[in-house]
């Protein structure tokens, strides 16, 4: 995701007390292409005002956003910012005045639910909610889903169009800081059929909790489901683990990561390593 096109605040607006969406639109944009997948995502390279000329990958000045809606003709993108905190990303999207000039990298998807399959499990905290909107908003009228989401407050519970058979549960709670529902609601459900896609959007350890709960009590494919971690809980301690990592241990993630196996097979081996060294 190293290529970047330089795109400018058109419009931002609160859409709840924790949710703003932010408008982008740039010439640029001519070149970018959309994955097509509706939890495609993209890092916004947010500079300050000693940033270098370039607009590089640079997880200092980026943060990942789902683009909640792509517009090819117009050459706008829609993203939904969660708000709460005071990180770099959020106090952007609060802060951020039209003309504003940031850039935006190349798009990433996961979400690809098995051809000829029709039943989907949706499990998301407040930072899903762009993706699954934009995943029910796309949906065909022969889907049929199952929806939770974990929110800050119940004000945060937007309006969720689609075609689809949709139930949708809404939960207040820590949204995986204090608090997380997640993989509570999945013990308390019945095993889902073999055939229903599951995808899960939430801050890290939840994810990797909920990926475990899959695993052991739903088995399945893993072209049936899709964990993501979209945030860490205390990401400069995990950061600090991380960097502590000897030259051994850095090495033996990069060859259990292996681009050319899906992620979920990766996660069985890279799992019991993150624990062993603490991560």
């Amino acid at each position: 995701m190293t290529d970047s096109y330089r795109v400018s605040v058109v419009d931002a607006r609160d859409l709840s007390p924790n949710l703003r969406r932010v408008t982008l639109a740039g010439d640029s944009l001519r070149e970018w292409e959309s994955t097509g997948k509706p939890d495609e995502f993209v890092h916004i390279h947010i500079p300050g005002p000693d940033a270098a000329d370039g607009w590089e990958d640079d997880h200092v000045i980026a943060r990942h956003y789902t683009i909640r809606r792509w517009d090819p003709a117009a050459q706008t993108m829609l993203v939904d910012v969660v708000t709460h905190g005071h990180g770099l990303g959020a106090s952007w999207a609060r802060d951020c005045q039209v003309g504003q000039v940031v850039a935006v990298s190349g798009a990433r998807g996961y979400y690809g639910p098995p051809e000829g399959t029709t039943k989907r499990m949706l499990f998301a905290d407040a930072t899903g909610i762009p993706a699954v909107a934009r995943i029910l908003e796309e949906a065909s009228e022969d889907e049929s889903f199952q929806v939770f989401i974990e929110v800050l407050d119940a004000a945060d519970e937007i309006e969720l169009a689609s075609a689809a058979d949709v139930d949708v549960t809404w939960v207040v709670a820590g949204n995986g800081r204090a608090l997380c529902e997640i993989v509570a609601r999945m013990e308390s459900l019945d095993e889902p059929s073999d055939d229903t896609y599951i995808w899960v959007a939430c801050e890290t350890s939840a994810s990797r909790a909920a990926r475990k709960h899959i695993r052991t009590y739903w088995m399945r494919h893993h072209s049936f489901y899709r964990i993501v971690g979209y945030w860490h809980f205390n990401q400069e301690e995990r950061l600090k683990k991380w960097l502590a990592m000897t030259p051994e241990q850095q090495a033996r993630y990069a060859e259990i990561w292996d681009e050319s196996r899906p992620d979920e097979v990766n996660w069985i081996e890279l799992e019991p390593f993150l624990q062993e060294v603490g991560l």
